[in-house]
């Protein structure tokens, strides 16, 4: 066994943490009916929909573990709160996992990918019969665009013409970083909408150093910022991951920004 210093958590810590992980997977809806004030026994028990005595062990298991406390009423205590808030956290993550279903599996193990990006987030994915949705659904997003910025691994060919006239036709304003090889295909395939984008001072486009294995995007509209991220698959799109809450905008927009700041500017 390993003495201190090593950063190796004890057994018996493992153990207790367990065990309050267990108590709250199970009792998560009775702390969450603390949420809003003390409640007294019989509330309790009409709430659960439980027996007295079921909603009496389930008090004393979680006053043992420091998640309640016992006066006038059941009360939800600090180290309740926040341990029932890191639990819902968790649980939403792992939920958002399940949503997200085949499309994660696509993405190698090290990609860069936060749960912030999934948790409340809309996944389209595609399937043979509608193997257009995910862009139909991104497309649908960008329509509303008055900026986007965002980082593209791959060229989509129908992708380039929608851009073209959100920045020329609409007055979008495009801050477009790209992968090395996907940019020469850029400029080398779309060199008349390239031009005239740039040319309107609107598109600022740049070649990427550092690269992420899937397109990300930032669409701001009038009343929101949403994020986009495209997976890709060896047919094209395999889905797309949209989500609006302010931690997903937050972690991509730091994602983006380290990505940007290490790209060269194709052209002012």
């Amino acid at each position: 066994m390993s003495a201190g210093g090593t950063g190796s958590v004890p057994d018996a810590t493992m153990t207790e943490v367990d065990d309050a992980v267990a108590v709250l997977a199970q009792r998560a809806e009775l702390l969450r009916s603390l949420r809003d004030g003390p409640q007294s026994k019989p509330d309790l028990v009409a709430a659960q929909s439980a027996s007295r005595s079921t909603v009496d062990r389930a008090v004393r298991t979680l006053e043992t573990h420091g998640f309640v406390e016992r006066d006038d009423g059941v009360s939800l205590t600090l180290r309740g709160r926040l341990a029932l808030d890191a639990y819902d956290e968790f649980a939403a993550t792992l939920g958002s996992l399940d949503a997200a279903g085949e499309l994660l599996d696509v993405l190698p193990a090290d990609a860069r990918l936060d749960g912030a990006l999934l948790r409340g987030a809309t996944v389209v994915q595609s399937d043979p019969v509608a193997p257009q949705r995910p862009y139909v659904a991104y497309q649908s997003v960008l329509e509303d665009a008055t900026a986007v910025r965002g980082f593209a691994p791959a060229v989509l060919d129908e992708n380039v013409a929608r851009f073209r006239d959100r920045i020329v036709d609409a007055g979008t304003t495009v801050d477009l970083t790209v992968a090395p090889a996907a940019l020469a295909e850029l400029v080398a395939s779309h060199s008349a909408a390239i031009e005239e984008s740039l040319a309107t001072g609107r598109l600022t486009l740049r070649e990427a150093s550092t690269v992420l294995d899937y397109s990300l995007m930032l669409v701001e509209q009038p009343d929101r910022t949403v994020v986009c991220a495209l997976v890709f698959d060896d047919h094209g799109i395999a889905g797309v991951v949209e989500n609006d809450t302010a931690r997903a905008v937050e972690w991509a927009s730091d994602v983006y920004e380290s990505i940007r700041e290490d790209a060269t500017v194709l052209r002012d």
